[in-house]
């Protein structure tokens, strides 16, 4: 049952009875998303993913909300998740070439269940080991939390990204926002990742939902869309990763909710 909501003219405002609610979707999602993950081996296809996706969401009665996405006066993104390569940044539809050694690719998923919408993405490297974007990316998420609280403007939380991300040698990645989340998939506030000086700062308050969703570049950061509108590139080329969890803000803190198993409490 969800309850104590308040609709306000800004973000909405979730209970502690709201928030544990979707905690449990995040949860069941950030499990799809590392199975998803885990197969990312050379030889294995992204259509692959895609199906393995979809049958995980039926098996624990989710709906695959990110196939109803659909651009203004278009088509449905059609597919249960998005699976991108090297300098995909996001929204890209699962293709049929097999993944290779040494490929950054970063999945993407959105789910509803028992009517709480979760949105969650992490990177990872073909064949194993390390990379210098999958550190950059590390430092610049543990950089993120530590910025948020309540009262904090949104700000200082892009500007602590942004630090970190030049300190490992990247950038990040322009034109992409977090959002509000939980009763929608897409809520206010919207909380750039690289606010420009036209951008009004977004103060946190107790019981706001929303998205942080880093992603990082060893490029310029800029971007460009793909043919059928979809897809979003790096402009130059350059590999990017990314990573989204859901974040609750508390009057004590923050909870990152469908995040790394470090992350999650």
């Amino acid at each position: 049952m969800i309850d104590g909501r308040r609709t306000l003219r800004g973000p909405q405002l979730y209970s502690d009875s709201d928030i544990a609610a979707l905690s449990g979707a995040a949860l069941r999602a950030r499990r799809v998303l590392d199975a998803l993950l885990a197969m990312t081996e050379v030889g294995v296809k992204p259509r692959e993913i895609e199906r393995e996706c979809r049958s995980r969401l039926a098996s624990i009665g989710a709906l695959p909300i990110l196939a109803d996405i659909a651009l203004p006066g278009g088509t449905p993104f059609g597919d249960a998740c998005s699976v991108g390569i090297d300098d995909t940044v996001a929204h890209a539809r699962p293709g049929h070439d097999p993944f290779e050694r040494g490929q950054l690719v970063t999945v993407d998923l959105m789910l509803a269940l028992d009517g709480w919408h979760a949105d969650v993405a992490d990177s990872t490297i073909v064949g194993g080991g390390g990379h210098p974007l999958l550190h950059a990316l590390d430092a610049v998420w543990e950089a993120g939390l530590a910025a948020i609280g309540p009262g904090v403007g949104w700000n200082t939380v892009a500007g602590a990204m942004g630090a970190a991300a030049q300190a490992h040698g990247a950038r990040m990645v322009r034109g992409l926002a977090g959002h509000g989340i939980g009763l929608a998939p897409h809520e206010l506030p919207v909380l750039p990742l690289a606010p420009g000086p036209a951008d009004p700062d977004v103060i946190l308050r107790p019981g706001m939902v929303f998205t942080l969703e880093p992603a990082v570049t060893s490029g310029s950061g800029e971007t460009v869309d793909s043919e059928d509108g979809w897809a979003i590139l790096t402009a130059d080329g350059a590999p990017a990763v990314g990573r989204e969890a859901v974040i609750a803000v508390l009057e004590d803190g923050f909870r990152v909710l469908g995040g790394p198993a470090a992350d999650d409490s």
